[in-house]
């Protein structure tokens, strides 16, 4: 049962992911195992984003990062019981990655068709649309002739 209870406590956390190589060597034979299980299940995680057949180029890159920022967090703040919501901030992704921030958007976007993320409407920005103005029928200078 305590190997169940550690199995799943990996899977919630990433606590060794970010060590050196010098604070690995320091860590119990039980730590070190925990560790190697969490760059396992890591990496086969980031596998799976990367060999999925149907996703874009920027999708992948994009969950990567999710990914990582997630674990990277996890590891600095322990999660508690209960899902927590996260905010993503698209501008500072699209910096982070190179991107530009509507691929960004819609990679998000076919994340959430996917299931692996949650959009709330109201912490994501609307689209902006470019107003129509309707045309003049003639110009100030045309009118001002007649």
């Amino acid at each position: 049962m305590a190997q169940n209870e550690a199995a799943h406590n990996i899977g919630s956390s990433y606590r060794y992911l970010h060590f050196t190589p010098e604070e690995l060597a320091h860590l119990s034979p039980e730590e070190l195992l925990e560790a190697c299980l969490e760059y396992r299940s890591f990496m086969q995680t980031m596998q799976g984003i990367l060999s999925t057949p149907d996703a874009s180029l920027s999708e992948r890159v994009v969950a990567s990062d999710l990914l990582y920022t997630q674990a990277l967090r996890l590891a600095k703040q322990p999660s508690s019981a209960h899902a927590e919501q996260v905010v993503s901030d698209i501008k500072e992704v699209s910096d982070r990655l190179g991107l530009r921030p509507s691929a960004v958007r819609t990679a998000y976007e076919q994340l959430a068709k996917r299931g692996a993320v949650r959009i709330d409407d109201r912490s994501l920005p609307q689209r902006r649309h470019q107003l129509s103005l309707p045309l003049d029928s003639g110009t100030n200078a045309d009118k001002r002739r007649k």
